[in-house]
Parts: C-alpha cells; sequence; structure tokens
C-alpha cells in the first residue's frame, strides 16, 4: 500500500520517441498531466462515494487540484468526516439517522456552527462530547492505490489525444 504523502511519478519514456517537436510536445504533456489529475480525482471520489454510500458533494473539499507551472498536483484530505455531511441529521428518542446510518445515544446542536452537527457524550463529564465522525483515510489510500497502475496508461491516452489535437491545428 502506498502512503498518500508520496509522489506518483508518471512513466514519461514513450516522450524521447517525439523529441524532434518541443513546444508542442510540452504543451500536449501539461495538458495531459492536468486532465489525468482530473480523472484521478473524479474516478477516485466516486469510488469512495459508492464504497461509504457518500454524496460525492460531501467529498469535494476533500479532493482538490492545483496547477503550479509545468506540474499538476492532487491534495487528498483524509482526515475523519463529519457525520453531519452525509446527509440531514433527524434526531429521535434513541440516537441519530443520517442518511442510511443510525448514530446511538447521540444528538444533534449546532455547537457555533451554522450546520446541524452530530455530537455524542463519552462519558458523564462535561468535556467528554465529542464530534461523531466516519474514518475514510484506509478507503481513501485503498481506493486511490488501486489506480496507480493505470494512471500511467491514461496519461499516454490523454497525451496521445492532446498531440492529435494540438497537431490538427484546431486551437
Amino acid at each position: 500500500m502506498t502512503s498518500l504523502n508520496t509522489n506518483m511519478e508518471l512513466d514519461t519514456r514513450f516522450l524521447a520517441r517525439l523529441s524532434y517537436l518541443p513546444d508542442e510536445l510540452a504543451q500536449a504533456a501539461k495538458q495531459a498531466m492536468i486532465k489525468t489529475n482530473r480523472w484521478l480525482r473524479a474516478a477516485s471520489m466516486a469510488d469512495l462515494g459508492y464504497e461509504l454510500s457518500i454524496d460525492t458533494k460531501a467529498m469535494t473539499t476533500r479532493f482538490r487540484t492545483y496547477k503550479n507551472g509545468g506540474m499538476s498536483k492532487l491534495w487528498v484530505g483524509v482526515r475523519s468526516l463529519g457525520v453531519h455531511r452525509l446527509g440531514k441529521p433527524v434526531q429521535n428518542g434513541k440516537g441519530v439517522q443520517v442518511g442510511s446510518r443510525f448514530y446511538d445515544d447521540a444528538f444533534i446542536s449546532p455547537m457555533d456552527s451554522d450546520q446541524l452537527l452530530v455530537f455524542r457524550r463519552e462519558n458523564k463529564g462535561r468535556g467528554s462530547i465529542k464530534l461523531v465522525s466516519l474514518e475514510i483515510s484506509e478507503e481513501t489510500e485503498e481506493i486511490i492505490d488501486s489506480y496507480l497502475p493505470d494512471l500511467n496508461r491514461k496519461f499516454e491516452e490523454f497525451f496521445h489525444r492532446e498531440f492529435q489535437f494540438i497537431l490538427s491545428g484546431a486551437k
């Protein structure tokens, strides 16, 4: 399993065959890198949402793409996700229902927020109130690891498409 803090490298050796077209090559490679990054973001968000039964809207702040010069980066937030992001919380006598999940002995309170947050008391103490959250780090890491073998293939596919677009003169 790859740690999410490591850099993911793309195999770009096939670009050496096209070294006689440096400007067009660099432009196509940059666009292909950006599109590969967007593909990885969309595919991993969709899989994570399906696996955990989470709406992708709740995951959009956890997957961010950045462009910096000739690089494109994907940042993935793997901290636990507050269950209030999974749907509208509904209080009943035994706990809180959020979407299809039920949390025993939980309660709803805004507590300095504009959203209805879901909390659970750990023990009788006053400072023992904790936000109910869903751990997503392991699932996120597994899903991203599952896409790593396809990353180079997708980059090459996007590169060929962008290179054909540039060579066709359509701008």
